[in-house]
């Protein structure tokens, strides 16, 4: 009786899920019909794909599309930005910088000087850390510590904020709020110092082979333990006015997916003359991802086509393991693209079939 019941509960569950797939169910890549023209204009803009690593993920993208500046990238509770620069323009930026900082002044002199100390990085590394106050207005308790290195032909610059409230004027607030009133400092700068002694610089095109997490013009090797968040934008000098962003992070989940909220962005096209062009779930080298293809317009005084494409995977199941990848296309506001939509439906498949985990990335 129980296995007979157990069958059919089985029999029901099956259906379901199948009803739920079939009325999701993505179109295929490259299932867009184009003409003769349509296809060489759409294999022009994929000439020349190079592979680029986001994360702990490969994804594939024509020669023309480099990140931006525009990137955000944090690591625990470190925010990272990179330029690729040549060593005396570095050594020139450092002393600049330094200038700056010591002439600084606090909106109260109380809490002078602005640059607390100079930390010298761990043996082996090109760089330095200012310890300074976070802002002009702020009390002195509030810090920073400002990390500059160099390595292969990368500036790498970390800003993580730090406390020291041990100063005798804090005392009264230290007996009451003591976590806000500590000097956390030393244990942030040996936190700092972990990451300096794991990042290295890298080309854009450089596949690294170890457990890691590639940023924009470098790499941090892994300690299984890090906080990761990456948004990215990929931009081209071509003329396709199409660009693409990219986020991934290993800690976030969401309690509901693209697609199970996808009745609400649904409703949202409709009443702004929007169209749904797909939406469903694709199996990417493995990863099952969702993915929703939507059309509308800028707005009343802008009549150009807007596109808006993206497609996630491990939305709900965010992890070390498993982290969220999410890919979205984009095109100009003011000024169209020359691509008509099958074109760009094309453009988008082929980019974002590429997608995988890249290998030895845990």
């Amino acid at each position: 009786m129980k296995r007979k019941y157990f069958l059919i509960l089985t029999l029901i569950i099956t259906s379901i899920y199948g009803i739920w797939v079939y009325n999701h169910k993505a179109a295929s890549p490259f299932q867009t019909k184009l003409s003769r023209e349509e296809k060489i204009k759409v294999s022009i803009l994929l000439q020349n794909m190079k592979t680029r690593c986001v994360g702990r993920y490969l994804v594939d993208f024509p020669e023309a599309y480099m990140p931006s500046e525009k990137s955000i990238i944090t690591v625990n509770d470190s925010e990272i930005t990179t330029k690729r620069m040549y060593a005396p323009a570095f050594e020139q930026s450092i002393h600049l910088r330094e200038r700056e900082l010591v002439s600084k002044k606090t909106i109260s002199s109380i809490d002078m000087p602005y640059l607390k100390n100079i930390y010298k990085l761990p043996d082996g590394l090109n760089g330095v850390i200012f310890e300074r106050v976070e802002q002009e207005t702020y009390d002195d308790v509030f810090r920073v510590l400002e990390a500059h290195l160099y390595s292969n032909g990368v500036a790498i610059k970390i800003e993580l904020a730090a406390k020291n409230g041990l100063d005798k004027r804090y005392d009264d607030y230290r007996k009451s709020s003591p976590k806000n009133y500590e000097n956390n400092v030393p244990n942030k700068l040996a936190e700092l110092n972990d990451l300096l002694v794991r990042i290295q610089g890298r080309a854009e095109d450089e596949i690294p082979m170890k457990p890691g997490n590639c940023i924009q013009n470098a790499f941090i090797l892994d300690n299984n333990k890090d906080r990761e968040s990456i948004d990215m934008l990929y931009e081209s000098n071509n003329t396709s006015q199409l660009r693409f962003g990219i986020s991934t992070n290993n800690f976030i989940q969401e309690k509901d997916s693209l697609l199970e909220r996808s009745g609400g962005i649904v409703s949202n096209l409709l009443s702004v003359n929007g169209s749904l062009l797909r939406q469903g779930v694709r199996n990417i080298n493995g990863l099952f991802t969702e993915e929703l293809l939507a059309k509308g317009k800028y707005s009343e005084k802008n009549d150009n086509d807007r596109y808006d494409f993206i497609m996630l995977t491990n939305e709900k199941t965010g992890s070390y393991k498993t982290p969220v990848f999410s890919l979205e296309l984009l095109n100009e506001e003011w000024i169209p693209s020359p691509y008509n939509q099958d074109e760009i439906v094309s453009f988008w498949d082929a980019i974002s079939q590429t997608l995988r985990v890249r290998p030895g990335a845990f």
